[in-house]
């Protein structure tokens, strides 16, 4: 049973046995039991004060204060208010004839005397920054661009830790893509660092204002997390409609995706074959996912009674910059006539005539006919590989017999690999099916001498 803390100080009396007229002593009755007991109590506190000499009255610190006044002076938005309580209390002990305890009862706790109407529990968020940082992960991008735009406190307090903001957007909503598309390679979505802190790794160099110094460091921007975001949807989108299509794929292919959409952004074949034959990066483990993945998207793209096997669909599709025209194709946003599948062509590899090439063709300026095909999506005059061309290229030269594979990637998702037991598009998927492929070795038979001129994914500098 719980007793104010007063009544323990004054040694009141509260036995609920007295409240309940069950004590015999209330009735000036007393039994042996009492007297024994209070024999042995006595006896007990006798041999107390013989040891330590008289116990010294149980009181407060007055120091320190109560538990109210400790909390009170730790919160900087209670300052106002503890004032305002010790003055009252030192006017009321200086009235003449007042009694303190009479005024404030100790049994009951201090007024606080706040507003609370005044109160704004977001501003309350920056005495405590760690709080606030958790606060803005969970924020979508518009709402966190909206807040950063019309608080002047918020935006100074983005401003000191604007890396750390971005970062955890990014890494708690889209941490795979956040791995890949690294903000270190696009230069056009960095900015210096509003907090002006230096670059340790950079030399000194001409800076803006003609000065020789340390450069301000880059930072990413709202326009990168946005891109990162965009693409992690995107590629979640694009499994689930071949997934819903009877088309499965291992959940390893969403990192896949994100490599392939990574290459499409190389604008030139050099880096582009340097980056595949990367071993760290390219896997042969990833080579075998994007080609299931090929497969299955050609088995979207084609009837499955009157096709032929065509895949110049696939091919048209993966020669843009990325995978959003292929996400709004699977989501019949796009090509949803001939007419729009004609343009598409005209911009993937049409060759006009001499006395039209002045000309516009199905809506596309002269500049941008079949400028797909070319390094720099036009600007360049040698065609460009496509990543699936890359894709079948690199497995070849690593020798992993891809062929021996090709009917396991048709059948996968539809068939157990084991029992051979057809696998209703309503049932799940078993972790034996998911890791299929895991065992796969990513060594090859290739010689490691060759002289191969790999590209490190974070040296790459690309324009999103």
């Amino acid at each position: 049973m719980a007793l104010p803390l007063s009544m323990i100080l004054n040694a009141k009396d509260v036995s609920p046995r007295k409240a309940k007229n069950l004590d015999h002593s209330l009735n000036g009755i007393a039994t042996s039991e009492d007297n024994a007991v209070s024999c042995q109590a006595a006896a007990i506190a006798s041999s107390k004060t013989a040891q330590y000499g008289d116990l010294p009255v149980i009181t407060l610190s007055p120091i320190r204060g109560n538990l109210y006044h400790r909390r009170v002076s730790r919160s900087p938005q209670h300052h106002q208010n503890l004032d305002q309580y010790q003055q009252k209390r030192q006017k009321t002990s200086e009235a003449p004839g007042s009694d303190l305890e009479s005024e404030l009862d100790p049994d009951e706790p201090p007024e606080h005397e706040f507003d609370f109407s005044k109160f704004n529990i977001f501003k309350a968020f920056f005495n405590h920054p760690e709080i606030l940082h958790v606060f803005t992960t969970n924020l979508e991008v518009d709402d966190l661009l909206s807040l950063y735009a019309i608080s002047k406190d918020f935006h100074e307090f983005c401003n000191r830790r604007f890396t750390a903001m971005i970062l955890g957007q990014s890494v708690s909503k889209a941490k795979e893509s956040t791995e890949i598309f690294k903000w270190k390679m696009y230069k056009n979505m960095c900015q210096d660092d509003p907090a002006e802190r230096l670059n340790e790794e950079a030399s000194p160099r001409e800076l803006k204002n003609g000065e020789i110094g340390i450069p301000i460091r880059d930072i990413p921007t709202f326009r990168w997390l946005t891109m990162v975001l965009h693409r992690e949807r995107v590629v979640d989108e694009i499994l689930e409609v071949l997934n819903n299509a009877g088309h499965r794929l291992p959940r390893q292919c969403s990192m896949v995706l994100k490599k392939i959409w990574l290459t499409m952004g190389i604008p030139d074949n050099g880096r582009r074959v340097g980056l595949m034959h990367n071993k760290k990066f390219w896997t042969n483990k990833d080579l075998i996912y994007a080609t299931m993945f090929l497969i299955k998207l050609d088995m979207h793209l084609t009837d499955p009674l009157s096709g032929k096997g065509e895949t110049l669909m696939r091919k048209m599709l993966m020669a843009h910059p990325g995978l959003t025209t292929l996400w709004q194709v699977l989501k019949r946003e796009e090509l949803c006539n001939q007419f729009d599948m004609m343009r598409m062509y005209v911009h993937w590899k049409w060759r006009p005539r001499v006395e039209h090439r002045h000309l516009s063709i199905c809506g596309i300026p002269p500049e941008y006919i079949g400028a797909l095909q070319y390094e720099g999506y036009g600007k360049g005059t040698q065609k460009l590989i496509p990543p699936d061309t890359l894709i079948m290229r690199e497995s070849i030269r690593r020798k992993l017999h891809m062929h021996d594979r090709l009917v396991d990637m048709l059948l996968y998702g539809n068939i157990h690999s084991k029992s051979f037991v057809d696998i209703w598009p309503s049932e799940p998927l078993g972790q034996e099916e998911e890791n299929a492929w895991s065992d796969t070795d990513d060594s090859s038979d290739e010689d490691e001498t060759e002289d191969v001129d790999l590209v490190n994914p974070d040296d790459l500098e690309l324009r999103a």
